[in-house]
């Protein structure tokens, strides 16, 4: 008989960390163990993600409690956490005075490698990241997406086992941010840890398979984001063409209350076969056609704002 797959072992532990900045406390009895391939850090501006990223970097030190990172504890680990992690900072730049590469095989040689092996790994990363030519041109002139790029391969030069990125897709129109969250799947995919610092839910929630919600320095949820966008109990989506005013009125009409539509969608509430086949006959007498009816799943969105209004509530 086949055994059930052993559970991941946690990367991130935190348990009672408590840490001050300038006097005031940020981060306030922390605790949470993170397993997941990726994981999202998500909050509102002032939350503490940044002050957190500090913490478990040992750039940071805290007042009580402990933290350990790839099983290494904090701050005596510091140094080694740190060469193991390749971290993409918000409001970090690319120095203006060279080319991509050139500013790619600083960051290797900052890391530590000789300079001949941070240019080899540079083009290496790179290459990875499919910027061909531009690598060449003056970093000064790069457009956003392409800073992005850049800023990911200098985290990326010494080959690190745990990449930290905070806003990476910042400033990036949609096809710029689906090819970097593309690029950074692809990492994580190959077996790298991601720890995503992000004020987009939806790059957490396709990304990110747990997630650590933090609401002024305290934690309000860590664990799986699947269990936070489970199916909503008794709510219906159809998807499809006609469903339009004159549906929803027929439907209501029938005596099916109808909680949403626009152009394509209608989500309803269902409490048995009685509301389904109404539903049906409706569609039918109309001509709507229907491509898709299943359970609607609550939004990442969605479940941070009930967790952060939750927490308000209980202060």
């Amino acid at each position: 008989m086949l055994s059930a797959p052993a559970a991941a072992a946690p990367w991130i532990e935190i348990e009672n960390l408590h840490l001050d900045r300038g006097g005031r406390p940020v981060l306030v009895d922390l605790s949470a163990r993170l397993a997941g391939r990726a994981v999202g850090l998500v909050g509102a501006n002032g939350a503490g993600k940044s002050t957190l990223i500090g913490a478990l970097l040992g750039v940071l030190r805290a007042r009580s409690g402990r933290a350990s990172v790839l099983g290494l504890p904090l701050p005596a680990a510091a140094r080694e956490v740190r060469a193991r992690a390749g971290v993409m900072a918000e409001q970090a730049g690319i120095f203006p005075g060279g080319s991509g590469v050139d500013a790619v095989a600083f960051a290797g040689m900052m890391s530590g490698l000789a300079r001949r092996e941070a240019l080899r790994r540079a083009h290496r990363a790179l290459d990875a990241l499919e910027v061909g030519e531009e690598r060449y041109r003056p970093a000064k002139g790069y457009s956003t997406g392409m800073r992005q790029r850049c800023k990911l391969a200098m985290s990326l030069v010494h080959d690190p086992e745990l990449l930290i990125l905070d806003e990476p897709t910042v400033g990036l129109d949609p096809p710029g941010r689906a090819q970097l969250l593309d690029l950074i799947r692809q990492l994580r995919d190959e077996g790298r840890h991601v720890l995503l610092s992000t004020h987009v839910l939806r790059d957490a929630e396709g990304l990110c398979d747990e997630l650590l919600l933090l609401d002024a320095g305290t934690v309000s949820y860590a664990g799986p984001v699947a269990a936070l966008t489970q199916p909503s109990a008794g709510r219906l989506v159809a998807c499809g063409d006609g469903l339009d005013e004159g549906f929803a009125g027929a439907l209501a009409a029938a005596g099916v209350a109808v909680i949403s539509r626009d152009e394509e969608h209608l989500v309803f509430s269902s409490r048995g076969d009685a509301d389904l086949t109404a539903f049906w006959r409706v569609a039918a007498e109309r001509g709507a056609a229907v491509r898709r009816l299943g359970a609607e799943l609550t939004t990442l969105e969605d479940a941070v704002v009930d967790l952060m209004e939750a927490g308000h509530g209980r202060r």
